[in-house]
């Protein structure tokens, strides 16, 4: 019996790794794999189950997600790698953080202590990529880089942040890619 693939990953840590893992299966070079962004319809749909709530995608946003995912992903990869950081994907990064709006926020009281609240707006597709822009920057720009990592599960890639004390992790998941490698070495050990 063979498990479904989950559509929608949040296994990266971080927002901005969980839109690179919305194309999965990469080869080394990031070339290939599934994309799972194929229309419009698609990137609404991991919006909201980002918690985004409900938004309208054109085909220019999904245009726009994908080259600031591909830009995270260049950078990722020179990162875990210990490559220069692409220009390309350094002007793009640049690019939405320049564009970026600060959204205001406020501070309001909850049973006396002051509690830091975002600003109840309706937000755009581009102010959330904005974000995921902002948080790729404070990853990719900071010492918290050492932390990335590619899953080597057999098709997987899955691109996450190390938060583990040790900074040892090594798979995406241990339910899914971790496991499949510990029953394959059981596997093995059993046929020696």
């Amino acid at each position: 019996m063979r498990q479904s693939v989950p559509r929608w990953v949040w296994y990266g840590g971080r927002p901005s790794l969980d839109l690179v893992n919305t194309r999965r299966q990469r080869e080394a070079d990031g070339a290939g794999g599934v994309e799972y962004l194929g229309e419009p319809a698609d990137l609404a749909d991991w919006l909201r189950a980002g918690g985004h709530g409900d938004m309208v995608a054109d085909d220019g946003a999904l245009a726009r997600t994908r080259e600031l995912r591909e830009a995270v992903d260049a950078g990722v990869r020179a990162a875990v790698s210990g490559q220069p950081f692409p220009a390309a994907a350094l002007e793009t990064l640049n690019g939405w953080l320049a564009a970026a709006p600060m959204m205001p926020a406020q501070l309001a009281l909850a049973d006396g202590v002051a509690v830091l609240r975002p600003p109840e707006l309706t937000r755009t597709v581009d102010q959330v990529l904005g974000d995921i822009a902002r948080d790729a920057a404070e990853l990719l720009g900071t010492g918290q880089r050492c932390r990335l990592r590619i899953c080597p599960g057999p098709g997987c890639s899955g691109r996450f942040a190390d938060d583990s004390p040790a900074g040892r992790r090594r798979w995406c998941s241990m339910a899914v890619c971790g496991n499949r490698s510990k029953a394959a070495a059981h596997r093995q050990a059993v046929r020696a």
